[in-house]
């Protein structure tokens, strides 16, 4: 299992907690499992990195370019990509988003790799530390020392407890193997806490038999959304607010 760290931005922090708790983790067969550092910046030719991501199981990483390599895993592989906390006075929610696809979402849409997404919290951004909630915005907008500038979604660099990645890789890739044509999306989605969304993952469901034995269910790609959180959605309803506080006001 690769973790993607960045040199530049949006570096991993604590990356080798996590190494170094995956590689305890092993298999119903007791097979050990190898987690390394892929970094591609640190690449030297295309190849290297086709050599690098066709040899893995799975890659794990923050939202970013590093992350489509994942086109280049093995058939039915597996993505966890980590969304950025971003509150709301912060651009840059199409990369956390949870009811479609993100853009790296849209990539992976309807292909044979297994994409989920896991929603970071406050604790990933290792700023403004200590500080009450009712003044982190203005910490982490503060132009004065400059933490505006490293705050943003696209420069910030955050940490990641080894727990949910802990819990994908036990829950989800160790154990596509052996059971990936007999799970049922519902057992899938059942695994991991709801931080998880599945954007496009390879699944039993009951509406695919396969005509010559109708007996046997087939797992195909399915999308489970998060429903209720459709950011148009709140966006037509905060216009729709705006424009009937302007009506009372003109009456």
């Amino acid at each position: 299992v690769g973790l993607t760290q960045r040199t530049y931005r949006r570096t991993w922090l604590n990356l080798s907690e996590s190494i170094d708790a995956c590689d305890k983790l092993h298999n119903v067969s007791q097979h050990k499992v190898a987690c390394i550092e892929v970094n591609v910046e640190k690449t030297k030719s295309p190849m290297e990195q086709l050599l690098l991501h066709g040899k893995l199981d799975g890659l794990i990483g923050v939202h970013g370019a590093q992350m489509t390599q994942a086109i280049l895993l093995p058939r039915h592989a597996h993505v966890l990509e980590l969304l950025p906390w971003i509150p709301h006075y912060s651009r840059g929610k199409w990369v956390q988003r949870r009811s479609s696809p993100t853009p790296l979402g849209v990539i992976f849409h309807n292909t044979d790799l297994n994409h989920l997404g896991y929603s970071l919290g406050r604790d990933s951004v290792p700023l403004c530390q200590g500080v009450k909630e009712e003044d982190e915005e203005a910490c982490f907008m503060n132009i004065e020392n400059r933490n505006r500038l490293k705050f943003v979604w696209e420069s910030r660099d955050f940490n990641v407890k080894p727990g949910p990645i802990l819990q994908y890789i036990e829950n989800i890739v160790l154990r596509s193997g052996s059971d990936e044509n007999t799970t049922s999306c519902e057992a899938m989605k059942a695994r991991l806490d709801k931080d998880f969304v599945f954007y496009n993952v390879w699944c039993r469901g009951d509406d695919y038999f396969d005509v010559s034995n109708p007996q046997q269910l087939l797992p195909s790609a399915k999308h489970f959304y998060e429903k209720g959180s459709n950011v148009r959605e709140r966006m037509r309803r905060r216009r729709r607010r705006r424009k009937n506080n302007e009506n009372r006001e003109d009456k």
